[in-house]
């Protein structure tokens, strides 16, 4: 009861929320963002997403005119929505494209608007871009081999086989 006597006298601090921030450690993860510039659009990012909340448009371009068409990001999506910053994207990423801002305050009325756009080309937020599930090559083509029934050979087991007391056979 003391330290409940003691606080309810002291002098009451308050911080007004959006005029004055807290400073936020140094390692927090913000939201996700893209540097489409350097996005080599290898799509590790969309692959290693536990939660499907990249999405990338893919495209061929011969952007650095060696006359051979490399891929390229038309499009990229990051549904906030679904992401649970666990940087496996960020971790993944090959160019370091990928990476999380000090952004923290996400709102929305509609869960349609949390899905921001990266890129020229606009993406579809309401397809699931869960990739497409791939057979291995040993595998492919073939059927599941059929396993062959036994015979009953019309002979019985003895009445103590498999009867084990702590390792012992009754019978002997």
């Amino acid at each position: 009861m003391g330290i409940t006597l003691k606080h309810l006298f002291e002098k009451k601090i308050t911080r007004q929320y959006p005029e004055y921030k807290r400073e936020m450690p140094e390692r927090t993860r913000g939201m996700l963002t893209v540097d489409m510039d350097r996005c080599i659009s290898c799509l590790q990012c969309m692959r290693v997403c536990p939660d499907h909340c990249i999405t990338i448009v893919q495209d061929r371009r011969d952007a650095d005119g060696s006359g051979k068409p490399r891929p390229y990001s038309m499009g990229f999506m990051i549904d906030d929505s679904r992401c649970m910053y666990c940087a496996l994207c960020v971790e993944v990423c090959p160019v370091n494209c990928i990476y999380h801002t000090e952004e923290f305050e996400i709102q929305a009325y509609n869960r349609l608007d949390l899905a921001r756009q990266f890129g020229e080309q606009a993406v579809d937020p309401t397809v699931d871009p869960k990739p497409a599930v791939k057979i291995p090559f040993s595998t492919a083509g073939r059927k599941p081999p059929i396993k062959e029934k036994k015979k009953p050979t019309g002979k019985k087991a003895p009445a103590t086989a498999g009867r084990h007391i702590f390792g012992k056979n009754p019978d002997g």
